[in-house]
């Protein structure tokens, strides 16, 4: 063997080391292989995460521009059908306010040759889109008219004769537009005449004192009696009215406003008394209708048909359980069994419809079970008072299942009292018995004329206007 020839023994032992130097290599390319891997993975969560803070991002600039979502506790249920506090079911679709059928008039807005914003000449023929706006004009100062009116002598009656102006009332230098805002604005809106006089002066240029506005006020009153006696015999002819009284004061000294309310009439009655010969007076002892009224004792000696209020009986059951901690079963389950009971009139009196017999069927039976639900064992104190107004009340708490003309509720006659009862918050009543009597009375016509479908305005210019008033 040449000596320049590996012996064996230095072969085996530099394969040995290229063997070790492999497996060395083998672990670190593991290693490697390792951390790329976790590199990987790495850079894999942090593209979701850049990807999770865009959208972030994005929906931050775009919740400036989205409505405020409410909390859960808030939200409603999509199939509760319930309607949301001062707005509509849910689903409905919108509404806007409806475009005026009539144009008086028409402008062109010219847009110019120019570009508003960076003065480049503009180009092309342009479009014309319409915008429509609904103003009022106040008249400043007030239209004067001098009236020039001819006289002629008549010789049979031997004296001048002339046409009447239609445009004011007699002795009056103010026209009935002036007078008819004056009344509006005092007995609907319950204005003062303080009020009213900065009203006249600002939109119309307008000075008249206090004293001439209430002058102008008990004027138009004093011209409407007739139409307000038309209005009571109407009210007699009704086939059901609802009743309802209020406080009012004149002159520091107590008074009550009584209203009467059917489909057509709405009629204020001023009276120091609170008895039933207010009722028995105004509707006659030849009315034949119904009325409906609370469970004040002035009602019952009426000799009327007579309905009572749900809505009373409901209030007052509960009343029971409210702010009267802790909670009494028995008065818990009074109002509602009272409650179900009353729903159950309603479902099905609605099955019965117009149907006469299924109507005196249903009332018999609720009659029954009115009265067993009042017959009961009650032993709380409150709740054996109302069982004794329902068994004292109980056909008259059911007329409205059988006659389709008087309502479960006085509601009505309690929502007719409501601009009275703000009108006496702001004045504190009236100063005298004259101003009450001829507030009851323009009330009246006002609001029976809305019922009607009747401008005020145009109604009451037609009534004054006329020779006859």
């Amino acid at each position: 063997m040449s000596e320049s020839t590996p012996s064996v023994a230095t072969l085996r032992q530099r394969l040995a080391m290229l063997e070790a130097e492999v497996d060395t290599l083998g672990r670190e390319n593991a290693r490697l292989h390792k951390e790329l891997s976790a590199a990987q993975q790495q850079i894999s969560d942090l593209e979701a995460t850049n990807a999770r803070l865009r959208e972030e991002v994005n929906t931050l600039k775009q919740a400036p521009f989205q409505p405020r979502r409410r909390r859960k506790s808030q939200r409603k249920s999509r199939n509760s059908g319930k309607r949301a506090r001062g707005g509509r079911k849910a689903g409905h679709p919108g509404s806007g306010r409806a475009r005026p059928k009539h144009i008086d008039q028409r402008e062109r807005i010219a847009v110019g040759t120019h570009c508003p914003d960076c003065g480049t000449p503009l180009t092309g023929a342009g479009v014309v889109r319409e915008r429509v706006v609904e103003d009022i004009e106040p008249v400043r100062p007030t239209r004067v008219v001098c009236y020039e009116i001819e006289r002629c002598w008549c010789p049979h009656c031997r004296t001048y004769k002339e046409a009447p102006v239609t445009a004011a009332l007699p002795r009056h230098r103010v026209g009935l537009q002036v007078m008819l805002f004056v009344v509006y604005q005092k007995v609907v809106l319950g204005l003062s005449y303080g009020k009213i006089r900065h009203e006249l002066a600002t939109y119309f240029g307008l000075r008249l004192s206090k004293g001439e506005l209430s002058n102008l006020v008990a004027e138009v009153a004093d011209r409407f009696g007739p139409a307000y006696a038309r209005l009571i015999q109407l009210l007699r002819e009704q086939a059901a009215v609802h009743i309802d009284e209020t406080g009012w004061r004149i002159n520091g000294d107590n008074h009550w406003l009584w209203v009467f309310l059917s489909d057509v009439v709405t009629l204020y009655v001023v009276s120091h008394s609170r008895g039933s010969k207010v009722p028995r007076a105004l509707l006659g002892a030849d009315f034949d209708g119904s009325i409906v009224s609370d469970f004040y004792s002035a009602y019952s000696p009426l000799d009327y048909e007579k309905g009572k209020c749900w809505a009373h009986l409901l209030r007052d059951a509960h009343a029971l359980i409210e702010g009267k901690p802790p909670p009494n079963p028995e008065r818990q389950a009074f109002q509602q069994q009272l409650h179900q009971l009353f729903l159950a009139m309603g479902l099905e009196l609605e099955a019965a419809a117009q149907d006469a017999s299924a109507r005196q069927t249903l009332y018999q039976q609720m009659q029954q079970r009115l009265h067993d639900f009042a017959q009961r064992a009650w032993t709380d104190a409150d709740c054996q008072r109302l069982a004794r107004r329902i068994l004292k009340y109980r056909d008259e708490l059911l007329l409205w299942l059988c006659n389709p003309e008087v309502e479960a509720t006085n509601n009505p006659a309690e929502r007719a009292l409501r601009p009275a009862v703000v009108t006496r918050k702001t004045s504190f009543g009236s100063h005298s018995k004259k101003g009450a009597l001829d507030f009851a009375r323009l009330l009246s016509l006002i609001r029976s004329w809305e019922q009607q479908g009747l401008d005020f305005f145009t109604t009451a210019h037609d009534l004054l206007s006329s020779p006859s008033s």
